[in-house]
């Protein structure tokens, strides 16, 4: 036989019916959680939404919130979180990069040498190549004078030169000599010069 399941709203009590009809009253919501149901013939009474029977068939306590209806403070959490995602951006920083290596690429100078690799031939005999050099000779005002900072004497000046230019393919001598030194003294020390066998002679000034 099968059970039979009374329904009790506040001060009505319907009559006894089967499990199905009382899940089918649950499924189009005229049976409440609240309202009381008996099994038993009316001795003892139970609240509809803890049966286990109708649990499933009953409408929900807390009933889904639709989009409309999702609080405030819910979504302002979302869309913090979405700022927080929005601000990590890479592709300024990388148009930063290609920026900078742009500027380096074209305010820098790229020289290559191209190097061949030889194997030079021996020999017993040959000269070896001299590289030109630039001396410095300064006159000081009260006359001493001084070739690359070490003071020398006037008449040692022209075979100190001579032992240069022998020992370099070229010599170039600039001289500097101090404002108050008299136009003679520098002719002086240009004329020793060429009596040394210097190539080439300058003269530093000062740009007004």
């Amino acid at each position: 036989m099968n059970k039979q399941y009374i329904l009790r709203k506040k001060d009505k009590i319907y009559k006894p019916v089967a499990l199905n009809v009382l899940r089918k009253w649950a499924y189009e919501n005229m049976i409440h959680p609240s309202d009381m149901v008996s099994s038993d013939g009316g001795k003892t009474w139970d609240l509809a939404g803890k049966i286990p029977e109708l649990m499933q068939f009953l409408p929900s306590k807390t009933p889904a919130l639709s989009l409309v209806e999702v609080p405030r403070g819910y979504s302002g959490k979302i869309e913090r979180k979405r700022r927080s995602i929005e601000v990590i951006d890479m592709i300024p920083m990388i148009d930063m990069v290609f920026l900078l290596l742009i500027f380096f690429a074209l305010t820098s100078t790229f020289e290559v040498q191209r190097v061949m690799q030889m194997n030079l031939p021996e020999a017993a005999t040959g000269e070896q190549l001299q590289k030109k050099q630039t001396l410095t000779l300064q006159i000081k005002t009260d006359g001493q004078i001084f070739l690359e900072n070490n003071p020398i004497a006037v008449p040692d000046l022209e075979s100190a030169l001579s032992e240069i230019v022998e020992q370099s393919a070229g010599v170039t001598l600039v001289i500097k000599g101090d404002a108050q030194v008299p136009h003679g003294k520098v002719v002086e020390m240009m004329d020793i010069s060429n009596s040394a066998g210097v190539e080439k002679i300058l003269i530093t000034v000062k740009r007004n």
